[in-house]
Formats: C-alpha cells, sequence, structure tokens
C-alpha cells in the first residue's frame, strides 16, 4: 500500500485548488437545485484532472457523476461533495439569503482536493476514485421540500451503483465516524375556512391556530419542529382562509415517526394531512467505518470508536442504504456558527480554509486504503 506521506504531500500539493475551489463556491452562494455554477466550477475542476464527468445524473441537472479510474484492479471508493448555499434566516430584517453558513464550501473544496490528490497518485494507486455531485443538501431550501434531496435522489437513481464504499465528511465540532443519526418526516396539516370580521362567529383556521399553539407547547422542540406556518386568505366578509402548518419529525426509529405527531392530529380533527419527503438514518458499517477511523489516526487526530449518536438526520442514510458507507464529521474544537450571523465568515477565514485541508487530507487516506 502506498505511504501516508506521500497521500499527504499530495494533498498538500493541491492547495491552490482546494482554495479556488472555496472561494469560488463562497463567492456564488446558490440555494438547492439551483447551484448551476457551482457545480459547473467543480466538474471542470474534475475533468481538467483526468476524471470522467457526466453531469445531470439521476434527472437532477446540477448533480453530476466523475470517474477516474487508476487502471490497476482494486477498490471503488466514492466521494459525496455537497454544494448548495444554506437558505439562513436574517435575524435583524427577516429575510432569506443564500450563505455559506453550512460549511459547504470547504466540503466541496476538501472532496475535490482529496479526489485530485488521489489522481495525482493513480500510478502507485490501485482501483477508482468517484466523486459524486449531490445538490440539494439544506432540509429547509424551498426547493428542497418540493423536489427531494440530492444524496437520495443521487441513490435512488442509482448514481452509486459501483461504489465500494462510500464516504460523506462534513465539518463539525469534533471528529467522528457516525454510527447513528435519526429519521426525518416532513408533513403538512391544512385547515380549510372562511374568514369572518364578527367576533360571534367561529373562524376554523383561527380555532385550529390557537389550539395548535397550545398543543405544541407541550411537545419536545427536538422531535417535533414547526417549519413553516402560513395563515393566508382573503379580507372579506366569507372568503377563503386557511392554515397550513409544516411539521418536522425527529426519531431514532422509523416506528416513533408514526407517534410523535398524534396529540397535533386529535388537537386538530378537522385537518387534511399531506407527507413529504423522509429522511432514513444511516446503516453504518463497520469495515468502512474502522478504514476511516485509521485515516484519522494516520492524519494524527485518532477518535473514539464509540462517537456519541448525532442527533439530527442526513439524507445520506439513503446512500447507506445503497452502498457500505460512512458519514465522518472533521472538527474544530472551536465549533462553528451553522446557519447563523458569522458562520460564513468563518468558512471564509483561515479556520474555513484549515478545515477543507483536514478534510482532504482524512478523506485522502481513507480513500487510498478503500482502493486497495
Amino acid at each position: 500500500m502506498i505511504e501516508d506521506d506521500l497521500i499527504v504531500r499530495a494533498v498538500e500539493a493541491r492547495d491552490a485548488d482546494l482554495q479556488a475551489v472555496s472561494a469560488f463556491l463562497l463567492a456564488h452562494p446558490e440555494l438547492a437545485h439551483e447551484e448551476i455554477e457551482s457545480s459547473r466550477f467543480l466538474v471542470e475542476v474534475l475533468e481538467h484532472a483526468g476524471f470522467t464527468v457526466e453531469t445531470g445524473v439521476a434527472g437532477l441537472p446540477t448533480a453530476f457523476r466523475a470517474e477516474l479510474d487508476t487502471g490497476s484492479p482494486g477498490g471503488t471508493v466514492g466521494l459525496a461533495a455537497v454544494y448548495d448555499a444554506a437558505p439562513a434566516h436574517r435575524t435583524h430584517d427577516g429575510a432569506t439569503i443564500a450563505t455559506h453558513s453550512c460549511g459547504h464550501s470547504a466540503q466541496a473544496a476538501g472532496v475535490v482536493t482529496a479526489a485530485l490528490a488521489l489522481a495525482d497518485l493513480r500510478a502507485e494507486l490501485t482501483g477508482t476514485v468517484v466523486v459524486v455531485g449531490c445538490p440539494a443538501d439544506e432540509i429547509h431550501a424551498p426547493e428542497t421540500q418540493r423536489r427531494g434531496s440530492g444524496k437520495a435522489t443521487t441513490a435512488a437513481g442509482g448514481a452509486w451503483a459501483g461504489v465500494d464504499a462510500a464516504l460523506y465528511p462534513h465539518p463539525e465540532f469534533l471528529d467522528a465516524v457516525w454510527t447513528e443519526t435519526l429519521w426525518m418526516r416532513r408533513e403538512t396539516a391544512i385547515v380549510e375556512g372562511a374568514r369572518t370580521l364578527r367576533d360571534d362567529v367561529e373562524c376554523a383556521p383561527l380555532s385550529a391556530l390557537a389550539r395548535l399553539t397550545a398543543t405544541l407547547g407541550g411537545l419536545p422542540r427536538a422531535s417535533v419542529m414547526l417549519e413553516t406556518l402560513v395563515v393566508d386568505g382573503d379580507v372579506e366578509e366569507g372568503s377563503g382562509l386557511s392554515l397550513r402548518a409544516q411539521f418536522l419529525t425527529f426519531a431514532r426509529t422509523h416506528d416513533e415517526l408514526d407517534d410523535l405527531l398524534a396529540p397535533v392530529r386529535h388537537a386538530l380533527p378537522e385537518a387534511v394531512w399531506e407527507r413529504g419527503n423522509e429522511i432514513d438514518a444511516i446503516r453504518p458499517d463497520e469495515r468502512v467505518a474502522e478504514v476511516v477511523r485509521e485515516a484519522f489516526v494516520a492524519a494524527g487526530r485518532p477518535i473514539l470508536s464509540d462517537t456519541p449518536p448525532l442527533p439530527f438526520a442526513t439524507d445520506f442514510g439513503a446512500v447507506t442504504r445503497a452502498v457500505p458507507a460512512a458519514l465522518v464529521g472533521v472538527g474544530r474544537p472551536e465549533g462553528w456558527s451553522f446557519h447563523r450571523d458569522g458562520g460564513e465568515d468563518q468558512f471564509a477565514g483561515p479556520e474555513g480554509v484549515q478545515i477543507a485541508r483536514d478534510i482532504a487530507t482524512v478523506l485522502a487516506l481513507a480513500g487510498s486504503r478503500l482502493m486497495a
């Protein structure tokens, strides 16, 4: 197997590319399924390094699959790159803006740099490296809600076929190979009625709103999240008025999802319910996880084998149910202001560049082992 020092030096030699990818994405924040410039740039970088790239995979215009075969038999490692901006809710004026406050500029820079480093060492390596460009990572983005998420869609569309081990890294608070995440489901309650200007006449949507508010006060916010609430209608007596309440539920098992909204359903018996997209919990693969742990050690970052569960959901769960995979956290003890004011500044600063380097190093070390 190739020496680790060669892998690390190959990553370091691609530092200009790493910074170029990060800078480009930071300068071109694009929301889910709108990552036209971002995906185009990443494709060009990979093609220039010798990758064969198929765009528009799984029916997603901004998704891609880039592949480089070393020419020697071995394993196929797949790296998930995400590059959509977060739909951040700006606190001082209520505006929603596209911002790389979730670290996808660093994530994509790290993934692409790892792939470039492995490509540079193709003569010393065996196997194949694949990069799957996955749009629409952000759960709350409008087009993710409407069209679904990128990793789940690419998994369903066969973009991960032939991959022996898939890796999805993300900037985190700690170095980790996650073995447990949550299930998630999106559901919407709709109550239709009529507006009334009279105080002695019940207004069904507003009555439902009062019951909903009272009910939510007794539910755990980490498990039942009111994502969006809209009361909308005309202004005349008797004109149409509706309430739409959209929820995200999170649970450790799939069966628990069915029970979480029971109190809300009881409080809103008149509601019509619509079910949206669902996110699977990950299915860990111990062989792949152990290889990634070895890569952390080789990078001088030994991690605990008993990482605590990730208290959230990721659509990488769908990939883990299609191929052996590992969900990888690359940490910074000071943490990150994810989706908050100051988050994009962190990823645009030296700490953002450094976490991209750390991601690239760990991925390249793990990738070389999985390709052997």
